[in-house]
């Protein structure tokens, strides 16, 4: 099924539980299915109830008390969706945003992303949780929930995914520790730092 087919039948409720999990997972980490997703979402809008027209339904009734206890459980705490914030990109098939600090950042990898080795830096580690998806570290296969820690200054190996990834990387001292960090320049890697 194309992108497009994948996000049609996703807005539109035509695919099994275990399909729509399927798909909403690879948004988190397919810029392209995740930009056809928001489209159809858009296009279709039309084609939804409005609020006046359901609002004596029971349905209607269980959303809104829904809503209203993940109003009270989520109030004073920051939420930020995986698609929200702002993702910068360090290649056509990267892109990467910065969480509560510099040093902790959710990387997005399309299908078939590559990055090259490269040096890690002398004062942090690099540890990379697989949020989702696949990703390859110099020819080992690790898949979501995989945890893996490059030490500081070590040779960090070249990776890639085949099928996409999320990455949730943080950049420690190796006593664990924070230290201050430098924001990406134009042309600095996501991965290593």
């Amino acid at each position: 099924m194309s992108n497009e087919e994948k996000a049609t039948a996703f807005v539109l409720g035509s695919l099994s539980g275990v399909e729509r999990d399927e798909v909403a997972r690879e948004r988190l980490y397919n810029r392209e299915l995740d930009e056809h997703i928001a489209l159809a979402e858009r296009l279709y809008a039309g084609l939804q109830r409005d609020q006046a027209a359901c609002a004596h339904s029971r349905d209607f009734a269980r959303i809104v008390d829904a809503l209203a206890r993940e109003a009270d459980a989520l109030g004073g705490k920051h939420v930020e969706e995986c698609a929200d914030g702002i993702w910068q990109t360090h290649n056509d098939k990267i892109e990467f945003k910065s969480l509560w600090a510099e040093t902790a950042v959710l990387i997005r990898c399309n299908p078939g992303a590559l990055e090259e080795a490269h040096g890690q830096p002398e004062d942090l580690d690099e540890h990379i949780l697989v949020v989702a998806g696949d990703l390859d570290i110099a020819g080992r296969h690790f898949a979501t929930g995989d945890y893996i820690r490059i030490p500081a200054g070590a040779h960090h190996p070249h990776m890639q995914t085949h099928g996409g990834c999320l990455l949730f990387t943080n950049y420690l001292s190796p006593d664990g520790a924070t230290r201050d960090f430098q924001p990406l320049g134009a042309g600095q890697r996501a991965f290593g730092r």
